[in-house]
């Protein structure tokens, strides 16, 4: 009965991360396409375009995740703190950081999701509505 348990979480947990790369698939293929055809070695080498390549995989591909993730958890405003959280990780390393992402993004969105909760009840009715209405 245990190891059902487990397995579950597990799953669960393989969802949560499968939730966060599959919305994102299509940047992941133009990324690919880019790549194959553009770097110096591809099959039309073009110096301008070839520049976007690394960027996109530093960047482009890590905030998105991060910010998928974020919404997941905490809305609209979880995928602005999800994205925060991924630069931070993302200006730290030398790598691309899809694991950092995959952490942080998530992680964003809890923070604020808790912040609004505290918040909520001290925020004034006027304040409230123009925050619910931002966030929706």
């Amino acid at each position: 009965m245990e190891n059902k348990s487990a397995r579950a979480k597990v799953q669960a947990f393989g969802g949560f991360l499968t939730a966060m790369v599959i919305p994102n698939i299509g940047a992941f293929i133009a990324w690919g396409f880019i790549t194959a055809l553009f770097i110096p070695t591809g099959w039309l080498p073009n110096e301008h375009f070839a520049k976007i390549v690394g960027p996109m995989i530093t960047y482009l591909l890590p905030v998105m995740i991060g910010s998928t993730g974020g919404h997941l958890v905490g809305g609209k405003r979880g995928a602005v703190m999800g994205g925060i959280g991924t630069i931070g990780v993302i200006v730290g390393a030398e790598i691309p950081m899809f694991l950092g992402s995959m952490i942080m993004g998530p992680l964003g969105g809890l923070v604020i999701k808790y912040i609004d909760k505290s918040l909520e009840k001290r925020i004034p009715a006027g304040f409230e509505m123009e925050l619910s209405i931002t966030s929706h």
